[in-house]
């Protein structure tokens, strides 16, 4: 039989939100309990879970804060890897370019909060003289997320990354061929030498590139921000991205 000891800590570790690490228990002892011990143990924690169905979700959320804590860690971790990467003047970027912050934001042109937070970023921009925001393509929405993606990078070569890039924020239609070929037209682009790189590999090895890093980091969806050490994955809004800013300098 089991002791009523054993029942009591079987009945702490649920309430607790560990019922995987008990069972991780109960796989390293398997030797220790005969037969009947082992079906009665199963009999504990299938009895208790079904009068106390509410544990399954304190054990989900616990779990799933362990693994965002273990995730936003090896985040971190990369984050070191990638710091020199970031402060090269090849990648796209905005702002000062020898600022003390440097602001990285994963992005997509057809996602909703990028568009939401791109007014943010120029708020940035305009208070504080002294960053630098590094603009990485995560062309994760669809067909035509990529192919705007690599018309900005063509637009960069041009010397006139930003001004597409915002023109393309603001933008509200289909991101077809057609649209990016008007959009470079009003900036006074070379739209037929951008049509070409756009297709080139040097291109779509740069995209490669930041979807690596995105994946390489954890970063799943957009917009993802980096500030100096800190990782903001999703819209923080204008006031907590300059906070985060001034906090870096801090």
């Amino acid at each position: 039989m089991i002791s009523s000891s054993l029942r009591f800590s079987f009945k702490t570790l649920l309430l607790a939100g560990i019922a995987s690490s008990y069972i991780g228990l109960a796989h390293a002892q398997e030797k220790s309990f005969n037969d009947a011990q082992k079906e009665e143990i199963q009999s504990i924690v299938k009895d208790y879970l079904l009068e106390n169905p509410e544990i399954m979700t304190e054990v989900m959320v616990a779990l799933r804060t362990k693994q965002e804590a273990a995730e936003q860690k090896q985040a971190e971790e990369k984050l070191a890897e990638y710091k020199d990467y970031f402060k090269s003047d090849d990648l796209a970027y905005a702002g000062n370019k020898d600022g003390d912050v440097i602001v990285v934001e994963f992005f997509d042109y057809n996602c909703g909060y990028c568009k939401k937070a791109f007014p943010d970023v120029q708020a940035l921009l305009e208070e504080d003289k002294n960053v630098k925001v590094v603009f990485m393509e995560m062309p994760i929405l669809g067909p035509t997320s990529l192919t705007a993606a690599k018309w900005a990078e063509a637009a960069k070569d041009q010397g006139k990354y930003f001004e597409f890039h915002s023109a393309l924020m603001k933008f509200q239609g289909n991101k077809d061929e057609k649209s990016l070929r008007k959009i470079a037209k009003d900036l006074g682009l070379d739209v037929e030498q951008m049509a070409e790189r756009a297709e080139s590999q040097d291109i779509q090895d740069r995209i490669n590139k930041s979807m690596e890093i995105s994946q390489d980091m954890g970063i799943r969806g957009t917009p993802a921000f980096i500030v100096g050490d800190q990782i903001f994955r999703g819209y923080i809004g204008e006031e907590a991205l300059i906070q985060s800013v001034k906090d870096s300098r801090s």
